[in-house]
């Protein structure tokens, strides 16, 4: 008898975890799509994409590191001698070479801002947590980049939120994020913080 009622059982209970298991082909490609296969031919995809951003950037322009010319003329003009003349000139052609200098500094300013260091605790926690997976300070990766979050003004609250719990309506174009909600909260507010100073 008991041989039976767990026979009957078994049987009950593989239904309901056949049915539970298959749910709407929507849900199913949707599934796939974000988790299954697409989500690698997806990654893939923003590799790419992402490697040909990179290849069509132009090279930042570097100033070549020179002396200062208002010092190699004062130098120049108090030695006295015969070469002040040469000096004077010497201060023309350093001027020049300065305002060359300083007219390529200035688009170099422009086009790229200042990346910040990751400080060495917060890369701890970003490896530990394999943020870095899918997010960089700077970069796109599969997620948004940090500074890009950044943009966005969250609070530290709000982001402990957000990685306990995704709305991946914030952040279209985008793979939704899988939830993590077994990352500390005090963890996630020093990242936070470190986010919001980029």
């Amino acid at each position: 008898m008991t041989l039976k009622k767990s026979t009957s059982l078994a049987l009950v209970a593989l239904a309901v975890s056949f049915c539970i298991g298959c749910s709407s082909k929507e849900d199913r490609e949707k599934y796939d799509y974000y988790y299954g296969s697409g989500s690698k031919s997806r990654e893939e995809a923003a590799l790419v994409t992402l490697q040909n951003e990179r290849r069509n950037q132009p090279e930042p322009v570097r100033a070549p590191a020179t002396t200062s010319p208002a010092a190699s003329g004062t130098e120049t003009g108090k030695t006295g001698d015969s070469t002040s003349a040469a000096g004077s000139s010497g201060s023309a052609t350093g001027a020049a070479a300065a305002g060359t200098a300083s007219a390529g500094a200035a688009p170099a300013a422009n086009a790229a801002p200042k990346r910040k260091p990751i400080p060495a605790d917060v890369s701890a926690l970003l490896n530990k947590h394999a943020c870095l997976a899918c997010h960089q300070a700077y970069d796109k990766v599969i997620g948004p980049a940090y500074a890009e979050v950044a943009k966005r003004k969250y609070t530290a609250d709000q982001i402990v939120e957000l990685v306990h719990a995704p709305k991946p309506e914030h952040w279209p174009g985008y793979p939704p994020m899988a939830p993590f909600p077994q990352v500390p909260k005090a963890e996630i507010v020093v990242i936070a913080n470190w986010i919001n100073s980029l």
